[in-house]
């Protein structure tokens, strides 16, 4: 009786081992987002406006609601309005400010990308605090999208740690 008892735990706990490696594996995954309906809000929109960007003429601003093909510089060249928040996790990596034309009102904007950066919005000489963030990989010219609360004010946008030296952006009302 003890033998099947012994048996029964063993195989109990080979079991439990096994569901907490899946559960495992399945927490990878969830980290690692996987396509476009991974994002935490739709992005159908910031989707086709990523696809459809086209250039930014050198300093002009950014424009409201619509795709733009960001030139950036080498870390070290840009011309940062604030030292990012956080550093660049590789090298070489790019960087740009983009200035922001001030909104009717305040409201909250979604800043989605094409690829993998920090992005900073200031405001007044201050960063502005994300609202929500959200990404997933495997998704066709969406990478990332955070929420900022903006005022009715001008803004500058900068983007650091870019693998490339260029991106798609879109700055969306919510």
């Amino acid at each position: 009786m003890r033998t099947t008892l012994r048996v029964l735990l063993a195989a109990g706990f080979l079991g439990a081992g096994a569901t907490l490696g899946l559960l495992g594996s399945g927490c990878v995954a969830v980290a690692a987002a996987s396509g476009c309906d991974q994002f935490k809000w739709p992005i159908a929109h910031e989707q086709a406006a990523l696809a459809a960007a086209g250039p930014l003429a050198p300093g002009a601003p950014l424009p409201a609601d619509a795709g733009a093909r960001l030139q950036l510089v080498p870390f070290a060249e840009a011309k940062l309005a604030l030292a990012p928040e956080r550093p660049p996790k590789f090298s070489p990596s790019y960087a740009g400010a983009f200035s922001l034309d001030a909104p009717a009102a305040a409201a909250v904007f979604k800043v989605t990308l094409s690829a993998e950066a920090w992005i900073d919005v200031i405001q007044d000489g201050k960063f502005l605090k994300p609202v929500a963030f959200s990404g997933a990989t495997g998704c066709a010219n969406a990478r990332k999208s955070v929420k900022f609360r903006i005022a009715a004010e001008p803004a500058t946008l900068q983007l650091t740690g870019v693998g490339d030296p260029d991106i798609a952006i879109v700055v969306s009302p919510e």
